[in-house]
């Protein structure tokens, strides 16, 4: 991200929030949880570039993100907006900088809520570390008040289940309650592991000769039914049949490839000219011409020069810039096995079953559940589908469901900015409480949208 971004409103919107985090933290404590995310950031650069060993093989694939203090990391990814603008991750910044700005820009009218202190300590709690579900427990009580209900968070009980909202208007009152979707499904990690498994083998090589490609992977099968050496016995019929000087595509019942050389010459004239963040879509962008938001990418290169931007050496990571490469493969990667599309399209029903049961039997209930669309756009029309079926045919038994809200979001990152894709999907009684506005982070839209992610399968076939 860069400094042009400090005087958007958005940006302003989202160092609101920030300010107010950091108060409520106090900076004692926010130094600390901060220092740790920079730790963790220098050891994962250290073992990159190789000045340090890694501990385990699971440290050869250390995520961009800290897992054990999610919120402290996404608070650096904003004072990084302005602080920082050399540093940070595009993809990670995508998937916060709308909540972030979304909470900012109605910070006053938030912290008029009933209760909203306790969940302030509750999302800045690392013990608890749950951001993300309380995220979208705001922004479902932000939705709240803006198409006008009198909103107040429900405290929890050691003794009983309760819901997460009361919202209240023209005499009508409904309990709400959030549902937010694992971010990444089990079956996901598996098969990303699956995936990194069978992929370390090839860039090992690809590395080791300084060999550069473009390599576009599609599994038919789902990625555990192939070969551990599926990708280097494919790479070898490659280099076997076509010398590997040419673009071309290898076809086996499993995975279809195609591998395309890159021009390392043309890449590092690029590279000279623009400051290009390592692990970034601009590399991608660099060297394939196009980078694809949501898309599985990989990248495997031999160094040759690479640079620091940033004035803070204290608190500046995620900042390694490539100057020039001796080699680079960019990787991507796709599976449309059915198998893996459907285990990846988890629907609703597990959330829904614990929320019905969060709604007290007097009164009406309303439910938000809300997931982002990490695998593509078959898993989530798949996933639609199966939702549809699932709250249609479920038994709420003595509860009085009045509508249930599906709040889909895709969180996009692009090589110089981001932004994002939502549908609400909406299922009602007869009786049911209007929402003039029905999205989340978005003030409004202008007339009605089919489902994002059939816009993205039409974009996907015409373009095949």
């Amino acid at each position: 991200m860069v400094n042009t971004y400090i005087k958007e409103d958005w940006a302003i919107d989202a160092k609101k929030a920030l300010n107010f985090f950091v108060s409520r933290m106090g900076d004692d404590r926010w130094s600390k949880r901060r220092e740790k995310v920079v730790s963790y950031f220098r050891d994962l650069e250290a073992i990159q570039f190789g000045f340090k060993k890694p501990e385990s093989k699971e440290k050869v694939v250390m995520p961009i993100a800290i897992y054990d203090d999610w919120i402290a990391w996404y608070m650096y990814l904003v004072e990084s907006i302005f602080e920082r603008p050399l540093s940070g991750d595009a993809l990670q910044s995508a998937r916060i900088f709308p909540f972030f700005s979304m909470i900012g820009k109605n910070l006053s009218l938030l912290l008029e809520i009933d209760g909203i202190e306790k969940k302030i300590e509750e999302l800045l709690n690392e013990k608890k570390n749950q951001p993300d579900a309380i995220f979208f427990e705001l922004a479902v009580a932000n939705l709240y008040n803006r198409n006008g209900w009198k909103v107040c968070f429900i405290p929890e009980s050691i003794f009983y289940k309760t819901p997460d909202l009361q919202i209240r208007k023209d005499g009508q009152q409904y309990w709400v309650e959030c549902k937010r979707m694992q971010k990444v499904p089990e079956y996901s990690e598996s098969e990303r592991s699956e995936w990194q498994n069978r992929s370390l083998r090839l860039t090992t090589i690809l590395q080791e000769y300084k060999l550069s490609y473009s390599i576009d992977i599609i599994f038919k099968v789902p990625v555990s039914e192939t070969g551990d050496n599926i990708l280097v016995d494919c790479f070898n019929e490659y280099l076997k049949i076509h010398r590997g000087d040419k673009q071309a595509e290898i076809k086996t019942p499993e995975v279809e490839i195609t591998f395309r050389p890159l021009d390392v010459v043309s890449i590092n004239k690029d590279l000279k000219e623009k400051d290009i963040r390592n692990n970034s879509p601009e590399l991608i962008e660099v060297c394939v011409g196009k980078y694809e938001s949501g898309g599985n990418y990989v990248s495997s290169f031999n160094h040759d020069e690479f640079y620091k931007l940033g004035l803070d050496k204290n608190f500046d990571v995620l900042n390694v810039y490539i100057d020039k490469v001796k080699s680079i493969s960019i990787l991507k990667w796709t599976s449309v096995s059915e198998h893996s599309i459907n285990m990846k399209a988890k629907d609703v029903k597990r959330l829904l079953v614990k929320a019905v049961d969060q709604i007290p039997f007097e009164g009406s209930g309303i439910i938000h559940i809300g997931y982002e669309n990490l695998d593509g756009p078959y898993v989530e029309r798949k996933r639609f589908l199966k939702s549809q079926d699932t709250i249609q045919g479920f038994d709420y038994k003595e509860k009085n469901i009045r509508a249930i809200h599906c709040n889909s979001l895709q969180l996009l990152a692009s090589s110089n900015s981001f932004d994002w894709a939502e549908t609400t999907c909406f299922y009602k009684q007869i009786h049911h409480p209007v929402l003039e506005h029905d999205l989340l982070l978005a003030d409004s839209v202008s007339g009605f949208n089919r489902p994002h992610w059939e816009d993205d399968i039409e974009n996907l076939e015409r373009s095949n």
